[in-house]
């Protein structure tokens, strides 16, 4: 019996690798146009999930809904039965296991933005817990334009894709002068952390990205498709997997040993390592002494921020970043979005001066620190003494991972 996912672009999507964590069974990817989506619910599938933009569409082609389905007027899954073409949801049980997982407490006013099948799963579940909510749109009144009508509420959540890779950093309101947010949701799953969750941490308002309402409703589907319900520890190890597939992120001053950490680090684990100095060079056909010398600092700050931007949105990475790379903030949001940001820190007596363009002597060296030393703190998520480079890069990946990840070992 064949499972899997349709949709029209699928190269972002997590779901066959969720579903093969839930069970090894035959669950696969299917891109299909428009004009392909009814010979494809009548082919040979035997159950499928249903993502953006077909959620309505494939109703045209079902026998019947299941009575959730039918409260929410649209499905997500469909399994075939009994000769019969049966048309399901699952996104309600995923989106309530993600709202629970916030832990806000009750709620008065909730703010939807997006008028689509999402937002009608939202709607349910709100319209079950008796929180009145009002959905923005950009189609019909009440517009997006008119959120700040709609500042005092206590719940908001971005039911649309807005924000999504590749359109990264992308918002579609300014939560500023919302003052009265307990909790901020967005469905959205890659990045890991959005536009709009940045700003929602920037408020110490509790957040939470799409990734537990993807896991809870794909376990959810796997009970549809196969009749096996799938326990809340199991979800949240998928969970916690899933979120190690992000990048981990170096940061520190020259000659801390990034480039180096990061070698051990991708060796011994999955990850792919980028070394933002390696790329400058390759894309430039210049030494990163000869960019500075002919070109100038800015024009390499111009360089690494392109970098940030380029690789911040992709997972499962180790980034090497410069030295410098903390001197724009704007570089910040680009590097946390998928990553876990270490600060790499040394004594400063041992940093090599050889081949770096801003260090000097020791003086310069001092200077460097002083000037950034702030700005190293505010990008970094945790910071490890590099003593010595093996120990420096288990400690990294373990607390990356989670555990003691004894994998780790000299390879160089």
């Amino acid at each position: 019996m064949k499972y899997g996912l349709l949709g029209r672009k699928l190269g972002h999507s997590f779901s066959k690798k969720i579903h093969n964590l839930i069970d090894r069974y035959d669950y696969d990817l299917y891109e299909k146009e428009l004009d392909q989506i009814e010979q494809f619910v009548n082919g040979d599938i035997t159950g499928f999930n249903i993502t953006i933009p077909y959620k309505i569409e494939v109703m045209k082609y079902i026998d019947e809904m299941t009575n959730r389905a039918k409260k929410i007027g649209c499905i997500n899954t469909v399994i075939k039965k009994n000769g019969k073409v049966i048309g399901d949801n699952t996104d309600y049980f995923g989106f309530e296991y993600m709202l629970n997982s916030l832990e806000i407490g009750d709620v008065k006013s909730a703010l939807i933005l997006g008028d689509g099948a999402t937002s009608m799963t939202v709607g349910a579940v709100l319209d079950d817990r008796g929180i009145p909510y009002t959905k923005l749109s950009r189609k019909t009144e009440p517009y997006y334009s008119r959120y700040l009508d709609y500042k005092d509420v206590e719940l908001l959540i971005n039911a649309t894709p807005v924000g999504m890779y590749p359109n990264n950093g992308e918002r579609l309101i300014d939560i500023s002068e919302f003052n009265n947010l307990k909790g901020v949701i967005d469905v959205v799953y890659n990045p890991m952390c959005t536009r709009l969750l940045f700003d929602a941490k920037e408020k110490n308002i509790k957040c939470c990205n799409g990734l537990p309402m993807l896991v809870a409703q794909a376990a959810e589907a796997y009970n549809v498709f196969c009749g096996n319900k799938v326990e809340d520890r199991k979800m949240k190890r998928i969970i916690e997997k899933l979120s190690v597939e992000g990048n981990i992120v170096l940061i520190g001053m020259p000659s801390t040993g990034k480039s180096t950490i990061g070698r051990i680090i991708s060796k011994n684990t999955d990850k792919i390592l980028v070394d933002f100095d390696e790329e400058i060079v390759r894309k430039t056909g210049k030494s990163i002494e000869r960019i500075f010398s002919e070109d100038g600092e800015a024009y390499f700050r111009k360089l690494e921020s392109e970098m940030c931007r380029e690789f911040g949105k992709k997972n499962n990475l180790v980034i090497a970043t410069g030295g410098g790379v903390v001197t724009k903030i704007e570089n910040y949001e680009h590097l946390k979005q998928n990553g876990k940001i270490y600060l790499l820190k040394r004594n400063l007596e041992e940093l090599e001066l050889e081949g770096r363009p801003l260090l000097k002597d020791f003086d310069s060296v001092l200077r460097l620190w002083e000037d950034r030393k702030d700005r190293y703190q505010r990008f970094s998520d945790k910071e490890v003494e590099n003593i010595t480079i093996m120990e420096a890069s288990k400690k990294i990946i373990d607390d990356f991972y989670g555990y003691d990840y004894t994998k780790c070992e000299n390879r160089i």
